[in-house]
């Protein structure tokens, strides 16, 4: 009867740290690009959401050259109306944008991890005469985040994504 009850604590425990561990940061091993998915901003793991974004991922390398250029708005390239595009990437490097051939602005917010860097507000289309300006993180990054400017407001920055099913 203990052995029963000590193997049924210890499946329980380690499904919970595979939940939690999924649910936290590991799902970026397992989106697909061009996907859209629901990312939830909050405190923590067991806190309560504050904010909810529809993202498409970006993590090949054509879709992370091409972003969000030459699309009219933020939808996915299905179509659908989401919040942001979400850049995974394999390892953390300071991470260099730029806006060619963007028809609208957009802020770009660096993550380590699910953490937020910094985020550059409201970075501009350029014309058509100008150089295009080039953003960086300030710090290695591994995830960028690009949305509307001031979709998420500095109170929102100092929050965690977390993946919703």
């Amino acid at each position: 009867m203990k052995k029963a009850f000590f193997l049924f604590a210890l499946f329980s425990l380690f499904i919970f740290f595979i939940y939690f561990f999924y649910r936290s940061y590991a799902f970026i091993f397992f989106v697909k690009d061009r996907q859209v998915i629901k990312l939830v901003l909050k405190d923590n793991f067991f806190a309560s959401k504050k904010e909810e974004l529809l993202v498409e991922v970006a993590r090949t390398k054509q879709s992370t050259t091409e972003g969000l250029s030459n699309r009219k708005s933020l939808e996915s390239v299905s179509g659908q109306k989401i919040d942001a595009l979400l850049f995974i990437f394999p390892e953390k490097t300071v991470r260099r944008f730029w806006m060619k051939e963007m028809l609208f602005n957009i802020d770009i917010c660096w993550l380590n991890n699910l953490n937020f860097i910094s985020c550059q507000r409201s970075a501009q289309t350029p014309s058509p005469d100008e150089d295009l300006e080039i953003y960086s993180s300030n710090s290695d990054s591994n995830i960028v985040l690009e949305t509307n400017p001031n979709r998420l407001s500095d109170d929102d920055l100092k929050l965690k994504l977390f993946f919703q099913w």
